[in-house]
């Protein structure tokens, strides 16, 4: 009787396993990954294999439109047609929709093998970082040996040892990073999103993110700040289907401190007051202690092999904090966004109502500390600028704040909308539900391929200037070898705004010829976009506001200035070869009128001697000077 009891309780709990199993796997989480990974590898072959239309022209940059407008009538009409979509409809509209993103952007993209920006300013910068991991797999900084990342080193990390192994250069990476990790932002986005709120919202708001920082050149720090906001309400509150397990919690946290951590201090005040608040609210206070003490020290093992050599540099050699005090034009401009006068600041002001009126739902209680809190810091820090100079990158806090006043925007309209009807005795039609999410997605989807398509306009200055200048530069960016990436289309004239070409292939080539095969020299160069070609050791980078504070890069200007005050030949080859930071192998200058530039100063060809100095013109912009052996 035993037996037979066991096996009758085995049989009939395998229909439940095996529902729960059949449940999991085709769930709306995994339909929305299936689709995505199906419909990205499909838009990016075809785009690559067959698109020959130019992205300057009006009909080339019309693809994206007109797929995604295909794409969201067939969804739409399936939606009409099917009685009950549910959410695994949804869920693969979630997984389109981030793949047409995918798309629009690689489109941009087309007929340039570099990413958005070219390799100008950041973007020569972040593709010098990947070129660092090509030649070694520790956190380093980004031009000088010996370094650890001040930076967090994951994203270029990952694409460095993928260059490696596929042996292909770095710099041709990047653009096909920047599409593939914004487009998996917003379906990453949607996965957390689907555990706090319903699936249509939870597209929605994933989607709205890309409107309030969507630049792929910081594809790494467009994902983790649409997972923060999310990961944050369902780890640390009872929003939703309850919390989420610490150790899924704490993996998600790790990896948001080894791509991009900033978030964490820009909204540490409206943190705490979550935890505090979730805190006094528990059932349970000692579970949820435990609970965020065990989410808090996986977070932190993920981040040691990052945090322990850079904390330990800091603590015994010092730095110069010098990263905050670059100005950018969007510390005035961009403070109170739900001010802007445009759809995406109406939904935000929306946003800002809601969750002072609903400040007592599960979701608007920790959205409203997390934007208080990001504007005590916003408005401390703002004063220490004031004072200092140092803006503690404050124009940063108004990205997050807009991608949680834009999600309490969306959850508002949600819970005041059908209120009213019910009260003015309407009947919404059939399928209203499905034309609202549908206008959603066509207002977000055409906003950003707008803000991205190549524009052939430029404005006089970087704040005149629209977000699609950015994907022109790529089309713009010479080749190493100083042939221009392309040829641009009739009618189109951007000559002016090509930037200067950096001849890498030229200087490999002498460099190898006096320091041989491999050699990986330190050398002064007046453009950093050199080390995003080679994988040398800068001696210093050339933008003091960019620069890690363990370079110490007053210090090493003081170094050149004083080598560029020497008059005699021999006394320069023996100080630059013996400086506080080391020797100078080789120097790439530009050539100016009356000297050769290095960062604001520079030298004249008379004080290389050519006993101890081999010279080279390289290029009609730059000489190489290289230290005979």
């Amino acid at each position: 009787m035993v037996d037979v009891d066991r096996e009758t309780v085995v049989t009939e709990k395998n229909p439940d396993r095996e529902s729960r199993l059949r449940a999991l796997c085709t769930g709306p989480a995994v339909v929305a990954v299936l689709t995505w990974l199906a419909a990205t590898a499909l838009f990016l072959f075809v785009e690559g294999r067959y698109n020959k239309l130019d992205p300057l022209t009006p009909r080339g940059a019309f693809i994206p439109l007109a797929i995604g407008a295909a794409l969201l009538a067939g969804c739409a009409a399936v939606a009409v047609v099917r009685r009950r979509s549910g959410d695994r409809l949804v869920a693969v509209g979630a997984g389109l929709f981030a793949a047409w993103v995918a798309l629009a952007l690689r489109s941009a993209l087309n007929l340039t093998p570099f990413g958005f920006g070219g390799l100008g300013a950041d973007m020569g910068r972040m593709t010098a970082a990947v070129n660092r991991y090509t030649v070694t797999p520790w956190p380093s900084d980004t031009f000088i040996d010996g370094l650890p990342s001040e930076y967090p080193p994951l994203y270029p990390w990952l694409l460095g040892r993928i260059a490696l192994l596929l042996d292909v250069p770095a710099w041709r990476l990047l653009g096909a990073a920047e599409v593939l990790l914004t487009s998996a932002a917003v379906l990453a986005a949607f996965l957390l999103w689907r555990r706090i709120v319903p699936a249509g919202a939870a597209l929605v708001i994933s989607a709205s993110g890309l409107l309030v920082f969507g630049d792929p050149r910081k594809a790494f720090a467009i994902i983790t700040l649409l997972v923060f906001l999310p990961w944050l309400l369902a780890t640390f509150t009872e929003t939703g289907k309850g919390r989420l397990h610490w150790l899924p919690a704490g993996l998600i946290g790790g990896l948001i401190m080894v791509t991009y951590n900033g978030w964490f201090p820009f909204g540490v005040v409206g943190v705490f007051a979550i935890l505090v608040t979730a805190w006094r609210r528990s059932e349970n206070r000692g579970a949820y202690v435990r609970h965020v003490l065990a989410v808090g020290l996986i977070t932190t093992l993920m981040a040691l092999p990052y945090m322990v050599p850079y904390l330990s540099a800091v603590l015994t050699k010092g730095g110069q904090g010098l990263g905050d005090l670059y100005q950018s034009f969007e510390i005035t401009e961009n403070g109170f966004p739900f001010l802007d006068p445009t759809l995406l600041g109406g939904l935000q002001l929306v946003g800002l109502i809601g969750l002072v009126w609903y400040r007592a739902k599960p979701w608007a209680w920790p959205m409203l500390w997390l934007v208080l809190g990001s504007y005590v810091f916003w408005l401390v820090m703002g004063l220490r600028y004031l004072l200092t100079d140092h803006t503690t990158l404050i124009h940063y806090v108004p990205r997050l704040t807009g991608v949680t006043l834009a999600a309490a925007g969306v959850l508002t309209l949600t819970s005041v909308v059908p209120v009213l009807i019910r009260r003015v005795g309407a009947v919404p039609p059939s399928r209203t539900g499905v034309a609202v999410l549908a206008v959603a997605m066509l207002w977000i989807g055409t906003t950003y391929w707008s803000a991205w398509r190549p524009v052939t306009a430029f404005g006089k200055t970087e704040a005149d200037r629209t977000f699609g200048v950015l994907a022109t530069f790529a089309h713009l960016e010479p080749l190493p070898d100083c042939s221009p990436v392309r040829t641009l289309p009739k009618g189109v004239r951007l000559d002016d705004f090509r930037p200067g070409c950096v001849p890498a292939v030229r200087v490999k080539e002498e460099v190898e010829s006096v320091l041989g095969k491999g050699a990986r020299p330190t050398i002064l160069s007046a453009d950093e976009r050199l080390f995003a070609y080679l994988p040398w050791n800068a001696y210093m980078g050339t933008d003091r506001t960019s620069s890690s504070s363990l370079s110490r890069w007053d210090d090493r200007y003081a170094e050149v200035k004083r080598l560029m005050t020497i008059t005699d030949p021999s006394e320069l080859t023996r100080a630059s070869a013996a400086t506080e930071f080391g020797p100078i192998d080789a120097f790439m200058l530009f050539k100016g009128p009356d000297y050769w530039q290095a960062i604001d100063g520079g030298f004249v060809r008379e004080r290389f001697d050519t006993q101890d100095w081999i010279i080279e013109d390289v290029s009609q912009y730059f000489v190489l000077v290289i230290r005979k052996p």
